[in-house]
Parts: structure tokens; sequence; C-alpha cells
């Protein structure tokens, strides 16, 4: 955890300094999926068939994505909440994982750019689900699947 905090602080810094020294031009870009998914699970871990689902509100917008991943030498799951809207900015975000036959995981805070979690799932069924809040906490945008599968 304070890994992942520290890795988001230097990501957060970096951006801060970027734009201003002027190197970047308007809004942030959001961060690419591989580099979400290094950021907050790791190495070794690569989204899983019908592991990418999109954050979508009730209006049918886009607000970031929601990938589920696995590492085959560890047999860890990973799941990461990656923003593109509000990316840059600290809104509420969820990364919820849940493997059958265990507790559900989540990491539901304040962040600019990703939630992430991750839990032990060799040989079980998993369900996924992603969560971004806009600044005020008005309106979210959820995706994932909360159904079982990826079983193995």
């Amino acid at each position: 955890m304070i890994r992942k905090m520290l890795t988001r602080a230097t990501v957060t810094a970096a951006a801060a300094a970027l734009l201003v020294t002027g190197a970047g031009v308007g809004a942030a870009q959001a961060h690419t999926a591989s580099e979400a998914i290094q950021a907050g699970c790791g190495s070794g871990y690569s989204v899983v068939r019908d592991g990418t689902r999109n954050l979508v509100t009730t209006r049918g917008e886009i607000w970031g994505q929601v990938y589920l991943t696995y590492n085959s030498s560890t047999g860890y799951s990973c799941v990461v909440t990656r923003k593109t809207a509000f990316h840059g900015t600290s809104t509420k975000t969820l990364a919820r994982l849940s493997v059958q036959g265990s507790t559900v995981r989540e990491d539901w805070a304040y962040y600019s750019h990703w939630a992430a979690v991750k839990s032990y799932a060799r040989g079980r069924c998993v369900a996924y689900w992603g969560d971004v809040r806009n600044p005020t906490g008005t309106d979210n945008a959820g995706g994932g699947r909360w159904t079982w599968g990826n079983c193995g």
C-alpha cells in the first residue's frame, strides 16, 4: 500500500512539474492501460480474456476503464481502475476484486489516476468492478463483471 501511494505521489508530482515548466500543454493526459497496470499491480500481469470494461455513466459517457489482470507466475489477480475523466484530480475511485470462496478486496479512496487491488486467485473464479466519482461526488461511472468468470 505504501509503495502504491508513493508511486502515485511520484507520478502526480512529475505531472505537476511538467505543467509548471511548460512542457505540458492543456489537460493532463491519462496514463495508458499498461502504465496503470504496471504501477498498480507490478510486473508480470496481463489482461485476461473478458478483462476490460468501460466505466460508463447513466448517460453513456465513458470515464475510464477497469482491467482484470492475472500473473500466472504468482497466481494473483489484480484489478486496476484507470481514470480518463477527471484524470489528475483526486476523486473517489474504486477497484474491487472478488475471489470465489474468499473475501472481497477493494481499494475505494481518493485517487488522481487509478485504484488497484490484488488477491490470490489460482484455481478460483473471480468477479471485478471499478467505479469513478466526479469531483463533487454527485455522479459516477462504473463497470465490470458481477458474475463469476475467468476460473482456473
